[in-house]
């Protein structure tokens, strides 16, 4: 089948909302062919409930370590690409909830955008409030009449791309280890043909949170990880943006890693040095895949 479809989710210990995301995959409008099921070597019951899941559309691949979320979603699209014959890899996590429609929206855009470099959903949190929203390109409303709006880049919740396409830019770097190896891997996709949002195409994320992810209020056992977060923005504006957006990037970080010393809650230093190290890590960062 040329629509053929294979959805890739990467789950960490998550294993209720693992359930809840493959049920609305496998009970899709239109069939998926494969779910290709990353398990970032899970801790809690995941193993055991995906070994008694009889659906054989079902491929499940443990991990032999937690990789983070870039380098899940990199397994996950390579074992998507060596293990499927399937022509679309739908690629999401295990909090992203698809609703009866969505895939079927998705394909019918792919016939109205064909040369399309990737695909992204609209994004609802569990209150219906918009969430992981992409920003729009410039010509966005040359797209409109097809029922799509052209974007710059987009999340991994519930992204959906071709296999030639990612024969075309290569995998997502698993080096990015957290945050952000979704927006670098939209924008490669995005100079190979342009994204396009569908907004027909509703899924739920449950996450914890619709507020993006901040330093200045973030417990403190999630301070190191973004370390992850300003290397790797640092990183994606090197490569992809602008010398100028490059220099206000690190103007804003500095500005940042002050503010966090006046009006942290806690472990100020600490969140000041993760600000400071990310950036200037992201000045010389090459990820090697």
């Amino acid at each position: 089948m040329e629509d053929s479809v294979c959805a890739v989710v990467v789950t960490y210990n998550r294993v209720a909302l693992l359930q809840k995301c493959l049920h609305a995959i496998l009970t899709q409008s239109v069939a998926v062919a494969h779910v290709l099921v990353v398990d970032n070597h899970s801790t809690d019951e995941t193993p055991r409930v995906i070994g008694e899941m009889t659906d054989k559309r079902i491929i499940y691949r443990r991990l032999d370590a937690n990789y983070g979320g870039a380098g899940g979603f990199k397994r996950g699209i390579a074992a998507a690409i060596s293990d499927t014959p399937d022509h679309f890899f739908w690629i999401m996590d295990d909090d992203t909830i698809p609703t009866q429609t969505a895939l079927a929206a998705l394909l019918k855009a792919r016939e109205r955008v064909p040369n399309f470099g990737f695909l992204t959903a609209n994004v609802r949190w569990k209150d219906d409030s918009p969430m992981n929203v992409p920003p729009i390109a410039g010509d966005w409303a040359e797209a409109t009449r097809k029922d799509v709006i052209k974007v710059h880049e987009a999340s991994f919740v519930s992204l959906f791309v071709s296999r030639s396409r990612v024969n075309e830019v290569g995998l997502p770097f698993a080096d990015f280890y957290i945050w952000h190896d979704d927006t670098e891997f939209t924008l490669r996709l995005a100079e190979a043909g342009n994204g396009y949002y569908v907004p027909r195409a509703i899924v739920i994320h449950e996450s914890r949170s619709n507020q993006a992810p901040l330093i200045y209020r973030d417990v403190a056992d999630r301070i190191p990880r973004y370390y992850y977060l300003y290397r790797n923005e640092m990183y994606i504006c090197r490569k992809h943006k602008s010398r100028l957006t490059l220099v206000r990037t690190v103007v804003r970080d500095l500005y940042v890693s002050l503010k966090v010393l006046l009006i942290a809650p806690d472990h100020r230093l600490q969140r000041s040095v993760t600000v400071l190290r990310g950036t200037f890590s992201g000045l010389r960062f090459l990820p090697k895949g």
